[in-house]
């Protein structure tokens, strides 16, 4: 159902994006490849990168984990976190630069992925979706700031969709891991894997 739904949206907006379109004027449009143009992308895939792979760990890998050991609810929990936290953080971007933000949530992440076993599953999945939150909210308007006016929704498309699919790598990484050593291996290297990526984004910050 969700996913015929989801389908149908799809459609909607495509009927709608044509309709607008009839009667506009073509554009004019080259694309001119430079360098600096390879690291921003690099520099914004690495940015994403740390969200992204804590979000999918969290809705797959981890969430298994803790539903093997009859904690309900999770899901629900991290949704009301992280819409509550989206809108508040809606309102806050417009007063606050996005590099602050997303460091702010990359800290927060960090701490909450090093001790993620150590703290209660229900609390974990609400602080999960309130940094996820404070992370995700000012990601548009900062990759869209990296790009020059001609390559900027090209280049933050393009640089999304690389760091969500190697965020979504690293579930798969983890599982490989428990696979090949056992549960014990995969209690170490999550929470290792996670912070790892939280603080490859916040060096990206910092380029």
């Amino acid at each position: 159902m969700a996913l015929l739904t989801g389908s149908l949206l799809s459609l909607l907006s495509a009927i709608v994006i044509l309709t607008l379109a009839q009667g506009a004027r073509p554009i004019n449009w080259r694309f001119a490849f430079r360098i600096e143009d390879v690291k921003k992308v690099i520099r914004a895939i690495g940015v994403k990168f740390g969200e992204s792979s804590s979000f999918y760990a969290y809705t797959s890998v981890i969430l298994i984990y803790f539903n093997a050991h009859e904690v309900p609810d999770l899901i629900i929990t991290s949704t009301i976190s992280l819409l509550i936290l989206t809108l508040i953080m809606s309102a806050v971007m417009t007063r606050v630069k996005p590099t602050k933000v997303l460091m702010l949530s990359y800290v927060i992440f960090s701490l909450i992925n090093a001790f993620m076993f150590r703290i209660n599953p229900l609390l974990l999945f609400a602080l999960f979706g309130m940094a996820d939150a404070i992370a995700y909210t000012p990601q548009s308007l900062y990759l869209v700031s990296l790009f020059r006016g001609d390559i900027k929704h090209v280049g933050a498309g393009v640089s999304y969709h690389v760091a969500s699919s190697l965020g979504g790598l690293m579930t798969y990484l983890i599982s490989i891991l428990i696979s090949m050593y056992g549960l014990k291996a995969g209690l170490i290297a999550t929470p290792t894997l996670l912070l790892m990526s939280c603080i490859a984004s916040m060096m990206a910050l910092l380029i």
